[in-house]
């Protein structure tokens, strides 16, 4: 039931009615007897009076029951029998200051209760908008990915996206695994140099998470004794750096782990200036934030597998035929439309079958990727290496003439003709023939500077077997 103010004007206006009747009536019994007069004032005195007592109670009652209702909506334990109309109705107005003082009550914890809803309100808004730029975040990152970009891009972008919806951020890192040395390295950061901090790497004992997480070190931590926490972790020259990098001006740290099949491969540490800068809706929100992270990068690493796969040789880590045919093809087109001269260079590995049938493919194996790693450390960023059959490769060479080729292939070749790898025991050669052709010095066909290149290898290899009768020996007597 609802506060009835309707009742309470009612009532108020049928006492200014009896009081206008009552003169009213005292006006026209005037010319009467005084023992009349008497009676009459009398009679309406008391009619009066007997009207106001009504309609005071009634008042009472409607506070009454506004009150009942208040408290059972706030499920207060009032004493329900201090009010006995029935019995005893002149203790309604003895009880007056309790029936208020209850009233008050109610009032305050209605109002505490209404400033809880409004605080939890704003959490919630708080969680809305910081959900809304996560999912903001995922779609720029996952253009990113879509077209291929660098990984410092997407990540500056996850850090700093990070940092500007924590409140209280001014700063921040991420940390990369390296699966080499088994330790965390500084990839991006907001607010500190970071050629400085690349110079620090951590294990993950060493990290904020192990130290603080008492083994579950998948959830994200608040550090508040930063200073304490690097001086009992990190040895002086690291400390050092950090300070130098200007990782000591900080006072928390918000720290959430990226994980991916469960292997923490990232970490990502949001810092500010301000002492206990964050709280429990902090926690949630990066938990949240790193966990939806985790997800895309694990589908963009699911991705350039496939990508891999698709353009590279898993073995050797040279492109493919099919991937360096595209590429070809738009070289082609462009040498054409520039007149950029290029060259073509078809190698085959010498006495690779001899190798896989004397010692087993997985010698001939190693010698690919010997191979491989040789001649990608020689040539330039720009030129192409792809194997394109089992021992046989093709290196495109841009921008270069027919004799500027051949004299960097002599180079290449005099300074790999005497390479060894050790396998087993046992010294093989990694040795190759070669064929250059080039554009337009001796076409500017494609399938004819194949060809052309073809023969001048199989001469190159009929010479250079000739001429190192010793190689062939020396592998058939190990």
């Amino acid at each position: 039931m609802k506060f009835e103010p309707k009742q309470i004007i009612k009532s108020i206006g049928m006492l200014l009615l009896l009081a206008l009747l009552s003169v009213a009536i005292t006006m026209l019994l005037m010319r009467l007897s005084p023992l009349a007069l008497f009676c009459s004032i009398f009679l309406i005195f008391f009619i009066s009076l007997a009207g106001t007592y009504v309609h005071v109670l009634r008042m009472i009652a409607v506070v009454d029951r506004s009150i009942l209702n208040l408290e059972k909506r706030i499920k207060l334990n009032y004493d329900h029998d201090i009010i006995k109309p029935k019995k005893k109705p002149f203790r309604k107005f003895q009880n007056f200051d309790i029936l208020f003082s209850h009233y008050d009550e109610a009032i305050n914890k209605t109002l505490i209760e209404q400033e809880e809803i409004e605080i939890k309100l704003k959490e919630l808004e708080r969680i809305n908008i910081f959900k809304n730029h996560t999912l903001d975040t995922l779609l720029k990152v996952n253009h990113l990915f879509l077209n291929l970009n660098d990984s410092n891009d997407y990540y500056d972008m996850i850090l700093k996206s990070a940092i500007e919806v924590i409140e209280n951020a001014s700063k921040g890192s991420l940390l990369l695994y390296n699966t080499n040395t088994k330790t965390y390295e500084y990839q991006t950061c907001v607010g500190y140099d970071l050629e400085t901090l690349q110079k620090v790497t951590m294990t993950l004992e060493e990290t904020f998470l192990y130290k603080n997480s008492a083994g579950n070190n998948e959830n994200p931590m608040i550090i508040n004794n930063i200073r304490e926490f690097d001086l009992d972790s990190l040895d002086d020259e690291r400390m050092n750096n950090i300070e130098e990098a200007g990782g000591l001006e900080i006072e928390a740290v918000l720290s959430a782990p990226i994980v991916i099949d469960g292997q923490i491969f990232a970490i990502i540490n949001i810092d500010s200036e301000i002492p206990h800068a964050f709280d429990e809706i902090d926690l949630q929100l990066i938990h949240f934030f790193a966990s939806q992270i985790a997800i895309a990068l694990k589908n963009k690493y699911l991705v350039d597998e496939t990508v891999n796969m698709s353009r590279y040789d898993k073995l050797t880590g040279a492109y493919n035929r099919n991937y360096f045919e595209k590429l070809l093809t738009a070289h082609r087109e462009h040498a054409l439309e520039s007149l950029e001269p290029y060259a073509i260079v078809l190698c085959d590995l010498n006495y690779l079958k001899l190798i896989n049938d004397s010692f087993g493919h997985s010698a001939g194996d190693a010698i690919l990727m010997e191979f491989s790693h040789m001649i990608t450390s020689s040539i330039r960023e720009s030129d192409v290496l792809s194997r394109i059959g089992g021992d046989e490769f093709v290196i495109l060479l841009r921008n270069i003439s027919l004799i500027h080729a051949e004299e960097k292939m002599s180079q290449v070749f005099e300074k790999l003709k005497d390479h060894r790898i050790e396998y087993q025991g046992n010294d093989l050669p990694v040795s190759f023939s070669y064929g250059i052709s080039a554009s337009p010095d001796d076409s500017m066909i494609y399938d004819i500077l194949v060809k052309i290149a073809d023969i001048r290898m199989y001469k190159f290899k009929e010479k250079f077997k000739s001429e190192n009768p010793k190689l062939l020996s020396l592998i058939n007597t190990m």
